[in-house]
C-alpha cells in the first residue's frame, strides 16, 4: 500500500474529513505538504490567524497559554488550527513540537480554493466543524460543572472551619 493511499485512510477517520470521499481526501492530500519537525519547533503563535491546517500524524504538540504555561498535548492522529483557518478568528494557544513529529500542512489559501472547486467538500467540513465545536462545548460545560461543584465543596468546607473570614464573605458573597 502506498504511502498516499495509507495517509487517506487515516484522514479519513478524522473527524473534520468525516462523509468525505476517498477522491476528496485525496485532493486534501494532493495540496498538502508532509514535513517531519523536530522538538523545539513553534508550529502556532497566541494572538495570530492561523493560515494553515496542520495535522499531526505522529509524535506529541505541546499546547501553552499565551503565557506559557502548559494546557495539554495533543496526540496524533489530531487536526490543529481548523477553527482558526475556518472562521479567520485569532488563536488563543501556542503550539510547540514536545517530540519528533511528522506533520501534514493544508495552506489556507489552497485549502479555501479547493474547496471553492468543490463546495459539497466545503459544506461537509463546516458541518463537521460545528459538530466539532459542540463536542467542545459540552465537554467544557461538563468540565465547568464538575468545577462549581468542587468549589461548592470547597468553600462549604472553609467556612465550617473558618466562618467569619473576610476573604470568604469576599470571594462568595451572600446570595439574594
Amino acid at each position: 500500500m502506498s504511502d498516499d493511499v495509507k495517509l487517506v485512510k487515516t484522514l479519513l477517520d478524522i473527524p473534520l474529513f468525516e462523509d468525505l470521499d476517498y477522491t476528496q481526501v485525496q485532493s486534501i492530500v494532493d495540496v498538502g505538504r508532509r514535513e517531519s519537525v523536530t522538538p523545539g519547533a513553534v508550529l502556532s503563535e497566541p494572538r495570530t490567524i492561523d493560515e494553515r491546517l496542520i495535522v499531526l500524524l505522529d509524535g506529541r504538540l505541546r499546547l501553552e497559554s499565551a503565557t506559557g504555561d502548559l494546557l495539554d498535548y495533543q496526540l496524533p492522529v489530531r487536526v490543529i488550527g481548523e477553527m482558526g483557518v475556518f472562521t479567520g478568528q485569532i488563536r488563543s494557544t501556542r503550539t510547540v513540537v514536545e517530540d519528533p513529529s511528522d506533520i501534514l500542512i493544508l495552506d489556507a489559501s489552497a485549502l479555501d480554493e479547493m474547496l471553492a472547486e468543490d463546495p459539497q467538500m466545503g459544506n461537509h467540513m463546516l458541518a463537521n466543524l460545528i459538530k466539532l465545536l459542540y463536542t467542545r462545548l459540552y465537554d467544557v460545560n461538563q468540565e465547568m460543572e464538575h468545577l462549581r461543584e468542587t468549589v461548592n465543596r470547597l468553600k462549604s468546607r472553609v467556612q465550617e472551619l473558618q466562618p467569619d473570614d473576610p476573604l470568604l464573605a469576599e470571594l462568595f458573597p451572600p446570595e439574594e
